[in-house]
């Protein structure tokens, strides 16, 4: 059921997308393999639903959610039908979530049956690996950090993010047979629909308030670290620039420790002189926010 990437088809309006939910229906579909890239404070500012894939076993499909609307994109991913295999579904069900207001429904994630399956190694790249053999694509590395706001993309990388779903229904197809054998599949269905009756949190703080190292910080410090990143988040999302690209976050976390002065903040070639004075300014408390 692998594809091999010599076509896909890439939709840009409702109306193609309608099109192609049509097709679906006409060969009477019921399971499709899903996956997203996004952009997460990599490239630009914010997180952001870059690029959604499907394949029915068919049909390869790339949409391109710039300018195909949430609205149409919710009718097939809010839909319990059809099935949508996915891997390590979470982020992406967050994701969309938080940037269209979709609650992804009817997901067959394979992550837990790995999970059930005690594999050694549990990224996706390594699981292909280990159940349906081929070798790293040489455009996976190539690929990793690309920038999926930029349009229009690249042709190799719409080809990068069509490999993962062009393997999923064969990789689910020899999970599902191990879990079989080894009495898992009960466990597995209940696993895959509790995590899926977990809805996303959306308000859920950044990742850096959830390290080890802001953990360690008293009361006091983590009191100006908000007050510190509320600074930087501000003028990152007035510049579309990364949090970690207008002030790292190890030079928050010096200056809350004591270990950095304003004056000493590194400044960053895709900021503007004037905007880190301001900043430094403002986190030393000089200059009105």
């Amino acid at each position: 059921m692998d594809g091999d990437m010599s076509e896909f088809t890439y939709i840009k309006t409702d109306a193609q997308f309608g099109e192609f939910l049509e097709r679906l229906s006409a060969r009477g579909v019921e399971t499709i393999a899903a996956d997203i890239e996004g952009e997460f404070n990599l490239h630009v500012y914010g997180e952001r639903f870059c690029l959604l894939q499907l394949y029915d076993g068919h049909e390869q499909v790339v949409v391109d959610p710039f300018t195909v609307s949430a609205d149409s994109i919710k009718k097939l991913l809010e839909s319990p039908d059809p099935a949508k295999v996915t891997y390590d579904s979470a982020s992406d069900r967050l994701l969309l979530a938080k940037s269209h207001g979709i609650t992804m429904a009817g997901i067959v994630d394979l992550r837990p049956a790995v999970e059930l399956l005690e594999f050694p190694k549990q990224d996706l790249s390594s699981v292909i690996r280990a159940t349906i053999g081929g070798t790293e694509s040489g455009s996976k590395k190539k690929f990793q950090q690309y920038n999926w706001t930029r349009r229009p993309l690249d042709r190799g990388a719409i080809e990068y993010a069509l490999q993962d779903v062009l393997h999923l229904f064969s990789v689910r197809d020899v999970l599902f047979e191990r879990l079989r054998a080894d009495g898992l599949m009960e466990r597995y269905e209940e696993e895959n629909q509790r995590r899926q009756d977990r809805l996303p949190d959306v308000n859920r703080k950044p990742g850096v308030f959830r390290t080890e190292r802001h953990k360690r910080l008293t009361r006091e410090q983590k009191r100006e670290f908000e007050r510190l990143h509320t600074i930087r988040d501000r003028h990152a999302r007035e510049l579309d620039l990364p949090p970690n690209t207008v002030v790292r976050n190890d030079d928050l976390f010096g200056l809350v420790t004591g270990r950095l002065a304003p004056e000493q903040i590194a400044g960053n070639r895709r900021m503007p002189e004037a905007r880190l004075r301001s900043i430094k300014d403002q986190f030393a408390g000089r200059d009105p926010q």
